[in-house]
């Protein structure tokens, strides 16, 4: 069984670059053939139920089975899907409804056993919704769907076959191959190298080189729990060394293993899904995304090193490897080659997903060029068969979100749900941006960022712009949210990742990242009132009050920070505290005389504070 997962992983591999190389078939057999590929890979792969009460054998059987409707499901589907849309769509014959329930039902099994029972219960609940969603009072209630129309909506391009899954298909699954090309060449190890290398001599070193490393490895990872796991078991220790405690460091990896979400230019493959859905330049996302990232990093890296002030930190004499050597050289030159060409080619005009497999293709000729970064042969292999299985939990998520984007689409609550928001918005816009930013993390719990996001952006996405924020600003609003997700408890896959390397208490770790992570909370909410930070408009004219906004965001954003930290030279009072935060917010409000109010204050704050500590140790 663990033979033929490996090999069906294998074959997702070369039928990506195959199709992205030569051509694409039509999009029904695309998905189709990757889709059949990523739940057989999972049914070999993953136990069942049956294997957790000591009953391999019958999980086996039961896997076997699965196997089995996904090959009826997909293959019927491929052979007559001709037909099916010229002839029989809302029209299903007996077998056609056979092929819908049985495919229906390996995909949300392959779902429960890559993400668990909480995607399973989404899904599970926009089926349900779809059935007797009727019988529900007020704005819930919708027309009644039969079994059938139900099946076919699940089972189709509104569904499974939809959106959400040939955003994976036609991108992300490109650029988790250069993940993986990354990462056995030894290139993706230079990330590290680089944190530690810059780092060393602060006191807050650890936490600093975590934050550095993993935004840009979770730059091109796509997962920040996966990004935890990579960079975590290096840096977390490091971190609890040199003096920090375990929920915090916990903490500072799980919110930077966020940021490479969020950072240009690969943002997680995030934003060539934005470019891909919504027609926007790849380079107009880059430029909107590279202000907020920016703040992100830096009220993370203030954290610390306030963090670090509070608590006497001293920088640790051995951070781990920091010598310039002829492995290090290879693996610099590995990754600069890679990124430069699909930088290069991303503004030359080429496609995203062609871009990445170029770009794969030389971090692989050049790695293998250099005897440093050399494969050896058995590697090969297991680039096409980590390229697939690395992907299959983002394949089979976004297969599954088909399901609910296909629920929400048909039933009209989108619609409702935009209303209500829109509703809201005519009183008040910044109660409507919550109620759409609490409705991205709820969605968002316990999915892959590109699931969450794609899922989010059709049910909230469309009244957002029914409120006048424009359709950039939009998507990177409820991208955020979806990327913020990872920590936010209950779910918070990032938080627990975190945790089995701390080894401390999840929730202790969820605590002091969402307060890590208050301006990554409010940032959003900046762009909607304040535009210009997105750099999509600049001009001779406004360049100068842009730069000084984006001057005054940093001035609040270290304000925001010192506050939660507690610390600023001394320890801060409770009022202090509370009046760095306020004015820290007060400064995104809109117009110039809030901001100048809010930079003034925390200026005026921070500056009594410094004066204060200086006469203390002039008179000691």
């Amino acid at each position: 069984m663990r033979s033929v997962g490996l090999l069906a992983c294998a074959l997702i591999s070369t039928f990506i670059i195959y199709t992205t190389a030569v051509g694409k078939f039509p999009a029904q057999v695309q998905y189709g053939m990757v889709l059949l590929l990523g739940l057989i890979a999972v049914f070999c792969l993953k136990q069942g139920p049956l294997a957790r009460i000591g009953r391999g054998g019958l999980d086996v059987l039961l896997s076997l089975l699965f196997i089995g409707m996904s090959l009826f499901s997909c293959i019927y589907l491929l052979s007559e899907y001709n037909d099916i849309a010229a002839l029989r769509e809302g029209l299903p014959n007996d077998l056609d409804l056979v092929c819908y329930l049985l495919g229906t039902i390996a995909v949300l099994e392959a779902a429960r056993r890559v993400e668990g029972w909480v995607l399973l219960s989404i899904v599970g609940a926009a089926l349900a919704y779809l059935l007797f969603g009727n019988y529900l009072p007020g704005l819930l209630t919708h027309r009644p769907f039969d079994i059938t129309e139900v099946l076919e909506i699940a089972f189709s391009y509104q569904g499974i076959f939809g959106v959400a899954l040939g955003a994976v298909v036609d991108v992300v699954l490109v650029f988790v191959i250069l993940g993986v090309a990354l990462r056995l060449t030894g290139a993706g190890d230079f990330f590290n190298f680089i944190a530690l290398r810059a780092t060393r001599r602060m006191r807050s070193g650890p936490a600093q080189a975590s934050i550095i490393g993993s935004a840009l490895f979770g730059s091109v990872n796509g997962s920040a729990p996966a990004n935890v796991v990579a960079t975590g078991v290096l840096t977390i220790p490091m971190m609890q060394r040199s003096g920090f405690k375990a929920s915090f460091a916990g903490a500072v990896e799980a919110v930077a293993s966020c940021s490479g979400q969020i950072m240009p230019p690969i943002m997680g493959v995030g934003a060539f899904i934005m470019a891909e859905i919504t027609g926007i330049p790849y380079a107009n996302i880059m430029l909107a995304a590279l202000v907020p990232a920016f703040l992100y990093l830096f009220a993370l890296s203030a954290a610390v090193a306030l963090e670090a002030s509070r608590l006497g930190i001293k920088p640790l004499e051995d951070q781990g490897e920091q010598a310039m050597n002829s492995r290090r050289l290879a693996e610099c030159i590995t990754l600069l080659t890679g990124f430069g060409t699909l930088i290069g080619m991303l503004f030359s005009g080429y496609s995203p997903t062609y871009c990445g497999l170029v770009a794969a293709a030389t971090v692989l000729v050049v790695g293998n060029l250099l005897p440093q970064t050399r494969m050896r042969l058995p590697d090969f292999g297991r680039f096409l068969v980590d390229g697939g299985r690395d992907g299959l939990a983002v394949l089979i998520s976004c297969a599954a979100i088909g399901i609910v984007i296909g629920a929400v689409s048909s039933t009209g609550l989108g619609i409702k749900l935009n209303q209500m928001i829109i509703a809201l918005g005519s009183h008040s816009l910044l109660l409507a941006l919550i109620m759409a930013a609490v409705c991205s993390i709820l969605l968002g719990m316990g999915l892959p960022t590109a699931a969450s996001y794609l899922m989010v952006v059709y049910v909230a996405g469309p009244a957002i712009l029914e409120l006048g924020v424009n359709l950039l600003q939009t998507h990177l609003f409820v991208f955020y949210f979806a990327v913020l997700s990872a920590i936010t408890p209950p779910v918070a896959l990032a938080v627990f990742a975190a945790a089995a390397i701390a080894k401390t208490s999840s929730m202790k770790i969820a605590g002091n990242a969402m307060r890590l992570s208050i301006v990554a909370f409010i940032l959003p909410f900046a762009w909607i009132y304040h535009p210009e930070i997105n750099l999509q408009d600049l001009s001779a004219d406004n360049v100068l009050p842009t730069f000084a906004f984006i001057a005054a965001l940093m001035i609040a954003t270290f304000g925001l920070t010192a506050g939660h930290i507690g610390f600023f030279c001394q320890r801060l009072t409770i009022i202090e505290r509370a009046l760095l935060i306020a004015a820290g917010a007060f400064v995104l409000a809109p117009g110039w005389l809030p901001t100048v109010t809010g930079v003034s204050a925390i200026v005026f704050l921070l500056s009594f504070r410094y004066w204060r500590r200086n006469n203390v140790q002039a008179f000691a």
